[in-house]
């Protein structure tokens, strides 16, 4: 259908000029595209960006009927609204829009709506600014524990502290925990905090290098350099972390010759695809593993690694290689336990984590189910322009792990979320659900279950994003489905409830490192409470 576009324009400028009038348009819209017809004039209104976001989300939405349930009155909110957009253009030239006022407004008109993943940016063309409105963001910052998620990066450093006995040992008598991320902001961390290495070992050369009395011309030299790149590298406090990427791979390349420890070369496709993953074997053989997205897909797939990665560079390759170790030790440790009897249980910490790949369920609860798929909801489409026009419900499936692997499905197996688990980390969630053993234990989840999908899905489920991102003055980010749980319900903006609610205590955490959730995920896996 992306074509009619292009063969119907007198029926599409018939239906731009009733849009005054809120007529539905009983035609597939194009508004994937930077399509001239649709978006020339918002250049210069607020009036016409209101009436693309109105009508191309009349077209797309798909849950009018949850919205309505609700209150929402999308043509009483068009007769409110609109004169308001249009109020803005009536002012004179020297008269200008503020973006404080242009949000509000946004606000006022956006916010009510429920769906987790709805986003819309639009350009004040007053100013030049781009004005973001977040509905699900400005719901989920009022939830009691929003400013403890953000203010605590959550680690194993306790359990891993052979001290507190919490953590199974190797052989050499270690505990057993394995952490690695590729999240440029942690590459970079790396690099200017590890002892003996990066900025650390600069840091040290230079004051080796300073307190030699008559220090050679080589010596000098070098000095200088180091000088320099300290001083360079410096620089990069504040910035925006793409930018102190794009100066951390030129200093990398300029001072090579210093040979700098642990001073490697970040790919900037790590800026999209970086991932954080943690794995330990806790005391009773329980296997917990952490992802802070779920991007594992380009990382343990062999048909997306090197269409993901540069496997070329030798940097770039060994990240990858880590990553896959850390998820491997993992998946190894839960098959040789189940094998031999004594797996205590599975957790899996998907608190923080945004979502991501679909197809990253296989690694994870699909790696500790049989059969071919985890029917774990039910879904329905778009399919036609008017409000209501909607699919049946289908089943909503997941992938199970393909080649041969352990039912451990016998043994609990626990979903660790609070209020920013969204999207597959919720998906991930009440696929545990439906474990005989399992349990989600935490706090409610953030509330954004319908699924995103690429423009190219748009033609046939009348569903997907209006306008693209940084080139039309409107882009509207809306899900392709509606996701349903297995009782029927549409949970989206109320997430998933834990089996187990508990708090995470702050406090403790801050002061020894111990985390309350986990501890009641390992308290229910060990005594069954």
């Amino acid at each position: 259908m992306k074509h009619s576009i292009y063969c119907i324009s007198g029926t599409a400028l018939l239906l731009l000029a009733a849009w005054g009038c809120r007529r539905e348009s009983d035609v597939l819209m194009s508004y994937d595209y930077n399509e001239g017809l649709l978006f020339d004039s918002a250049q210069t209104s607020f009036a016409a960006k209101f009436n693309i976001i109105w009508n191309g989300m009349n077209q797309n939405y798909p849950i009018w009927d949850y919205e309505a349930e609700h209150g929402i009155d999308w043509d009483d909110i068009y007769d409110t609204y609109y004169p308001k957009f249009q109020a803005l253009d009536q002012r004179g030239e020297d008269q200008t829009v503020t973006d404080a006022e242009l949000d509000s407004l946004m606000r006022e008109f956006l916010n009510p709506l429920h769906d987790g993943h709805f986003a819309v940016k639009i350009k004040n063309h007053k100013t030049g600014s781009n004005i973001i409105c977040f509905p699900s963001r400005s719901r989920v910052s009022l939830r009691d524990d929003y400013n403890t998620v953000q203010s605590n990066t959550l680690n194993l450093d306790y359990y891993a502290d052979p001290a507190n006995g919490e953590t199974e040992t190797d052989a050499e008598g270690k505990p057993i925990v394995k952490v690695f991320s590729t999240m440029v902001a942690d590459l970079i961390k790396s690099f200017s905090s590890t002892p003996g290495m990066g900025y650390q070992w600069v840091l040290d050369k230079i004051s080796e290098l300073e307190a030699l009395s008559e220090p050679t011309d080589l010596e000098a030299f070098k000095l200088q350099q180091l000088m320099n790149l300290k001083a360079e590298f410096l620089s990069t406090s504040g910035m925006a972390l793409e930018d102190v990427l794009i100066i951390y791979n030129y200093l990398q390349a300029q001072y090579a010759f210093l040979g700098v420890p642990g001073f490697g070369y970040i790919d900037p496709v790590f800026n999209d695809n970086g991932i954080s993953i943690s794995y330990a074997l806790l005391k009773g053989n329980i296997a917990y593993l952490r992802i802070t997205s779920f991007a594992l897909l380009p990382y343990l797939d062999e048909n997306r690694v090197g269409m993901t990665f540069n496997m070329g560079d030798p940097d770039t390759r060994q990240l990858v290689m880590q990553v896959k170790a850390v998820w491997q030790e993992w998946f190894d440790s839960v098959q040789t336990l189940h094998k031999a009897g004594t797996l205590g249980g599975v957790i899996i910490d998907v608190r923080g984590n945004g979502g991501g790949f679909m197809g990253d369920s296989k690694y994870v609860v699909g790696a500790l189910v049989p059969g071919n798929y985890i029917h774990f909801s039910y879904q329905r489409f778009k399919r036609g322009t008017g409000r209501y026009d909607y699919s049946p419900l289908m089943e909503g499936h997941v992938t199970v792990m393909p080649r041969q692997h352990e039912d451990v499905t016998d043994v609990p197996v626990v979903a660790l979320v609070n209020c920013m688990s969204a999207s597959m980390a919720e998906t991930t969630s009440l696929c545990v659900k439906t474990l005989p053993k399992g349990k989600v234990i935490g706090k409610r989840s953030y509330g954004a279950l319908n699924a995103l999908s690429g423009n190219d899905y748009s033609s046939y489920n009348y569903s997907g994003y209006v306008g693209v991102d940084g080139v039309t003055p409107v882009f509207c980010r809306i899900p392709s489905m509606a996701l349903f749980s297995l009782d029927g319900n549409l949970i989206e903006s109320e997430g998933i409830i834990p089996d187990i609610e508990v708090d995470f205590d702050a406090v403790q955490f801050q002061t020894n490192g111990k985390d309350t959730q986990l501890d009641c995920a390992l308290q229910f896996i060990r005594n069954g409470l």
